[in-house]
């Protein structure tokens, strides 16, 4: 009976034994990047059944003798829980927010003993891993800055370095290599250099460019240090771009006549530091035929029934040459102007660089002019603004009497024959303007009769007194007769000797300087009415 009962017990504690296994298992996590875990193996025993790492530890409790341990896990001496491992488990299992893993191999199984083995000195071979703290790790952070986006050839190169170390802990034995793209070391960075926390190593980085170029270097920077999670590396580049050579102009004229010569100019300028071999090819426009070139170092080839012209030189460093030639076309219509080519070669680098812009020139039909007289002509009237040069002689006297007027504003100006008009440079008068002016401050009670206040321009320029300014006036007025005000400052009014139209709609007045003008006029005066009462 006892043993019924035995077997019965033993049955029960094995099932709770495979159902803690199973539950244990459901706990396991899948793999984990392995470089993020402290490994440490050992074998446990009754006579060794403790081990401590990182703050765990870990204490042997039983061993079933069938290939199974049972071990229970501390962190700072506080009891996490127990976990049961399996021998030769593929499974990690995980504890505390899995910062701990365990495996465990050759635990003790007595169905595999050999004969003399002893189920009395069970042992099991425990892998005890915790997270690695990524605090521990040395964090690196490398730039590099040119001073410059283009360089001449005869610039230094300056690339400012920064390295930083932005983790927790010191950085030891950080090793820099330096590859300079083929450009000359003058002053590189240090082999290796030691940070501390939060620190960081500036250094400038200086080169000059060789004797053959190319197009562009890639500076690289190449770091590489081993912390507590192994080795690392670190690669920055910075791109120095060479300034092209030449700057390339070409200018047409706009307009033309059929049959007539355009002309065209072509400059080349070396920008950079060193001489430069150049190719020039210049297309004429379809259509259009060379008259003449000014220089003797082009030639003319044909290609495919285009003109084409070619130079070859050599430039200095900051050498201009400019080439010149007219061309003509008998075909009306607006033409493009192709852009000019060169090719160089710059210490061993070739360049393809083109003119700035593609111009169009429009071809007009020939047209004659005959030149217009009127000798009848007396009197000319202009709009407020018109070009008054064909009514004035180089010394700047009117050639007919002139009228200047602005409808809109309804004021005129008249210029009689003969009088001189300079600007303020003495030069013949171009233009004279009637304006609207803003409305100004106006003296005690004084206010506009006429319809506007007037700006007239341009201001510094000299004439003679015989200038007549003429304006219209308000249909009612009131009080004293009106007349016309000079304003120089727009705060002071000079009253000028006015004269009223016949209907009084109109009035004029002399003027000597253009400013603003305006019809002012008083307000009629109040009147006091004395009565005297009589008895009868």
């Amino acid at each position: 009976m006892n043993r019924k009962i035995n077997r019965k017990s033993r049955f029960c504690a094995a099932v709770v034994f495979f159902i803690a296994l199973f539950l244990l298992a459901n706990l396991t996590y899948g793999s984990e990047n392995e470089d993020d875990w402290d490994n440490l193996t050992v074998t446990l025993g009754p006579e060794n059944s403790i081990v401590s790492k990182d703050g765990y530890s870990l204490e042997t409790l039983k061993f079933d003798g069938y290939g199974m341990v049972l071990i229970q896990v501390l962190k700072d001496d506080i009891v996490l829980g127990d976990i049961v491992l399996e021998n030769n488990s593929s499974n990690w299992y995980y504890m505390d927010n899995k910062n701990i893993r365990l495996k465990a191999y050759n635990i003790t199984d007595q169905r595999t003993l050999p004969m003399f083995g002893s189920l009395f000195s069970p042992k099991a071979e425990i892998t005890f891993e915790t997270q690695r703290n990524i605090e521990e790790n040395v964090i690196l952070e490398l730039d590099l800055e040119a001073d410059k986006d283009e360089y001449f050839l005869g610039d230094e190169v300056i690339v400012d370095m920064d390295l930083r170390n932005t983790g927790l802990v010191k950085a030891k034995e950080i090793k820099l290599e330096l590859d300079s793209d083929g450009l000359l070391v003058r002053e590189g960075c240090p082999e290796k250099i030691t940070l501390n926390k939060g620190s960081k190593k500036s250094c400038e980085l200086r080169f000059k460019f060789p004797e053959k170029v190319k197009e562009n270097y890639s500076i690289k920077v190449n770091v590489n240090w081993k912390d507590s999670s192994g080795e690392h590396f670190l690669s920055e580049t910075e791109e120095i771009e060479v300034v092209e050579p030449l700057k390339i102009y070409k200018n047409t004229g706009s307009e033309g006549f059929s049959g007539s010569p355009v002309y065209v100019t072509l400059s080349v300028k070396n920008i950079q530091d060193r001489a430069v071999n150049v190719r020039l090819l210049d297309l004429l426009p379809a259509t259009f035929s060379m008259i003449n070139n000014t220089s003797s170092e082009s030639k003319c080839l044909d290609l495919d029934s285009s003109s084409c012209l070619s130079w070859e030189f050599v430039l200095s460093p900051e050498e201009k040459k400019t080439f010149s030639y007219s061309i003509l076309s008998e075909q009306p219509g607006a033409h493009r102007v192709p852009q000019a080519h060169a090719y160089s070669n710059l210490c061993g680098q070739p360049y393809t660089e083109s003119s700035d812009s593609e111009d169009i020139i429009t071809i007009y039909e020939t047209i004659s002019y005959s030149p217009y007289s009127n000798h009848t002509l007396t009197e000319v009237t202009l709009e407020s603004g018109s070009d008054l040069s064909a009514y004035l002689d180089s010394n700047g006297y009117a050639l007919l009497d002139i009228l200047v007027e602005n409808n809109a504003l309804d004021a005129s100006i008249f210029i009689p024959k003969g009088t001189r008009l300079l600007d303020s440079q003495k030069e013949p008068l171009k233009a004279i303007s009637i304006a609207e002016a803003d409305q100004p401050l106006l003296p005690g009670t004084l206010y506009l009769a006429g319809k506007y206040y007037y700006r007239l321009e341009p201001e510094g320029a000299e004439f003679d007194s015989d200038v007549r300014l003429s304006m219209g006036l308000n249909d009612s007025i009131e009080g004293n007769f009106p007349s016309i005000y000079l304003s120089e400052d727009n705060s002071t009014w000079t009253m000028v000797d006015s004269t009223l139209s016949e209907n009084e709609n109109r009035i004029s007045a002399r003027i000597t300087n253009f400013s603003v003008y305006a019809a002012l006029a008083q307000p009629p005066a109040a009147v006091e009415l004395y009565v005297d009462l009589v008895s009868s």
